[in-house]
């Protein structure tokens, strides 16, 4: 792992969705930079890429496609381990996609040779049809496009066929069957190559979290998050600005204007829990945030959360994560350590209230 860097080959198809590559590109620079503040004393890039054709060669990166995150004027090693990312096919139908994959055999033989070598090859969308053609599916699990479900069903028996959710893996494949599910794509290929350590960093800079939009958008007065019950939707808006205060049921029932047993009864039928469980979550979600991206000590994280019983705040955010709160910090910094720092950096308590604490 320490010496590990791994290149991920683009392939361009004449009628593939570029787009997909190029936002994978931005994923990986991304992750460089939050590796690089994990290991700030070592040189270098974790991951690196290129555009190649269906013959394996390179093909020019435009300077706006971020090539300083990779050589940075110095020769680069060859990489320890490799990947190949297959786009989707821009098709107008299901003939026109079979056109397109008689047509592509160039690009079949390709994947067939990553797969040979053993290589991670990864598919998006009605890419994995072109995965299928290869012969690098049959007995193994895939997902693909809902449009074409049925004909890719028919059409290659041999692959195990699941919608189960945005990313299948099975070994050393994975594919995706919607065109914005690429970044849960890059994010669970940066988890095989790089671990969950960095995945997981990954994917809360990147990954939708309902929970962390509401915290954003705390600071904004015209910003709400309306439910169907507006007797729910007044407590939990009451809760997100009282995260500090100690919680009474009363109050938060006086908020909602409605007696505590009606309160506990319908935020039951929307959240399925209680409006403690809510600010629990709501706490604990603001501690992860403060411990990615702040330096102060567990005792202000607990109290800007409204804790105040520091074993309380441990098993409660353990229970949560499945880690203590140092062991969070630990894995999911986004900031480099105090010896690091830069003297142009944000202090603490601009940052703390940037985000709207």
């Amino acid at each position: 792992m320490k010496s590990m860097t791994v290149q991920f080959d683009l392939l361009h198809i004449p009628q593939g969705m570029d787009g997909i590559l190029f936002n994978v590109i931005d994923v990986l620079r991304i992750a460089n930079q939050l590796w690089r503040l994990r290991n700030p004393a070592r040189r270098g890039v974790l991951f690196r890429w290129r555009i190649i054709d269906a013959r394996g060669e390179s093909l020019p990166l435009p300077d706006w496609l971020g090539s300083s995150d990779l050589a940075g004027g110095a020769p680069m090693p060859p990489p320890s381990r490799n990947a190949l990312l297959v786009p989707g096919l821009m098709m107008r139908n299901v003939p026109d996609l079979e056109r397109q994959l008689d047509q592509a055999e160039a690009e079949c033989a390709c994947i067939a040779r990553y797969h040979a070598q053993g290589r991670v090859i990864a598919a998006a969308v009605n890419g994995t049809a072109l995965l299928a053609r290869a012969g690098v599916l049959d007995g193994r699990k895939a997902t693909t496009s809902w449009i074409i479900v049925n004909w890719f069903a028919g059409r290659f028996p041999g692959v195990k066929l699941t919608m189960d959710g945005p990313v299948v893996e099975d070994g050393t494949l994975f594919t995706v069957g919607a065109p914005s599910a690429h970044y849960d794509l890059a994010v669970a290929l940066v988890r095989h190559f790089a671990g969950e350590d960095l995945a997981q960093t990954l994917g809360n800079v990147l990954i939708h979290n309902p929970m962390r939009i509401e915290h954003a958008g705390l600071s904004l007065t015209g910003l709400s998050v309306q439910t169907r019950d507006s007797v729910v939707f007044k407590a939990k808006r009451w809760l997100r600005t009282h995260i500090q205060t100690p919680y009474s049921l009363d109050d938060v029932a006086r908020e909602a204007a409605v007696s505590p047993r009606t309160l506990l009864r319908h935020f039951k039928e929307i959240e399925g829990s209680t409006p403690l469980d809510y600010l629990h979550r709501l706490r604990v979600e603001r501690a992860k945030q403060l411990l990615e991206v702040t330096l102060i000590d567990l005792t202000e994280v607990m109290e800007y959360c409204g804790y105040h019983d520091p074993s309380a705040f441990r098993r409660l955010f353990r229970r949560a994560t499945g880690m203590t709160p140092s062991a969070y910090r630990r894995n999911y910094t986004l900031r480099a350590s105090g010896r690091w720092w830069r003297a142009d950096e944000d202090d603490t308590e601009d940052l703390i209230s940037e985000l709207g604490f």
